[in-house]
């Protein structure tokens, strides 16, 4: 199995800033040895996929794919369950000078696994996230955040030693399994929901997909769909980790 070190070094390959990067490198290197038509289609690979990565034409399209089987639904409609996992990611952690961990463009879960709790749908969340040494865990700086957003501390459960979605699903299933629960709510991203989806079944337990933070717009842009954007590039570059993403996870086996 892959350390986790070496995953999160290895992941940066699949992402399109680094791997641009890397081919303008290599065109420069081709170009110091003299191999004009082997830099030159490095740099157009480069050029290219930095470009196609950062149309919203592509960004849609690869969160369309991941997204496309899980619908947003009424909360009227959705069904009751032991407890709301919520996974991390939604947070960019503790700043200098806030009091309160920093949101980020995953903070759409956050406010769901709350409308989910208000609504009566599970009497507990669970807080998912670890950290590094020295600093506090996601889960920690989610339960502050939740606190002010009207979660009593009594109906939230903390799950701090994770550091990746695999481990989500095997420290809090044991979490659960501990106090008889096993019918769970899952809070996550929409385009990251088949790989959490698969993770938690796979420790037996009885999953409700519940998604958030869709990212389509329903209104039109102001730009053509063809024009780059960093944030066009944000959101293919986190289409891209959660598709390989979830092949490394069925060659490791954990799916």
């Amino acid at each position: 199995m892959l350390s986790f070190t070496l995953t999160k070094l290895l992941s940066l390959l699949i992402y399109p800033l680094s791997l641009s990067l890397l081919l303008g490198i290599a065109a420069l290197v081709f170009s110091r040895l003299q191999w004009p038509r082997r830099s030159f289609y490095a740099m157009l690979l480069s050029v290219g996929w930095l470009y196609l990565c950062s149309t919203s034409l592509f960004a849609n399209y690869l969160t369309g794919a991941l997204e496309r089987d899980f619908v947003p639904r009424a909360m009227s409609v959705i069904d009751s369950a032991d407890a709301i996992v919520l996974l991390g990611g939604g947070i960019r952690g503790d700043t200098h000078m806030g009091t309160l961990a920093d949101l980020n463009q995953r903070g759409d879960r956050l406010v769901h696994a709350v409308a989910l709790f208000k609504a009566g749908k599970a009497p507990v969340i669970v807080l998912t996230g670890g950290g590094v040494d020295g600093a506090r865990t996601e889960a920690e700086q989610m339960k502050d955040l939740l606190a002010v957003m009207g979660v009593p501390g009594e109906h939230l459960l903390l799950e701090d030693e994770s550091r990746d979605t695999h481990d989500n699903a095997v420290y809090t299933a044991q979490l659960l399994k501990d106090r008889g629960m096993d019918r769970i709510l899952l809070v996550t991203s929409a385009y990251h929901m088949r790989r959490s989806l698969a993770l938690f079944e796979a420790q037996g337990l009885d999953v409700i997909p519940a998604p958030t933070d869709f990212q389509q717009l329903v209104t039109p842009q102001v730009l053509p769909p063809w024009l780059p954007a960093v944030s066009n590039l944000s959101q293919s570059t986190d289409a891209l980790h959660e598709i390989v993403g979830y092949w490394v996870y069925r060659w490791q086996g954990w799916l």
